[in-house]
């Protein structure tokens, strides 16, 4: 595992959370069942991080590469992408 895939864990990982955070806080503030499962969205974008990070930090064999990382990145920044609309 190279430091291209720790970043990219990192980067998802974090960018997964922020994500999931606000969409919490926006499903909280409205109230509106699209919001719910946006929130569900990310939250499964969230634990996969989580699951990718501590794969990383316990040394066992990688279940995925830095390309799929990194493509899972691109799908999420693409969500969050057609959001902004």
């Amino acid at each position: 595992m190279g430091p291209l895939d720790a970043f990219l864990r990192f980067a998802f990982l974090g960018f997964a959370a922020i994500l999931a955070v606000i969409s919490l806080w926006s499903y909280q503030r409205h109230r509106e069942r699209r919001l719910l499962l946006l929130v569900a969205a990310f939250g499964l974008f969230l634990v996969e991080g989580v699951w990718l990070v501590v794969e990383m930090a316990l040394y066992w064999t990688s279940s995925v590469g830095p390309e799929w990382v990194g493509l899972n990145l691109a799908v999420l920044v693409s969500l969050y992408l057609a959001l902004l609309r």
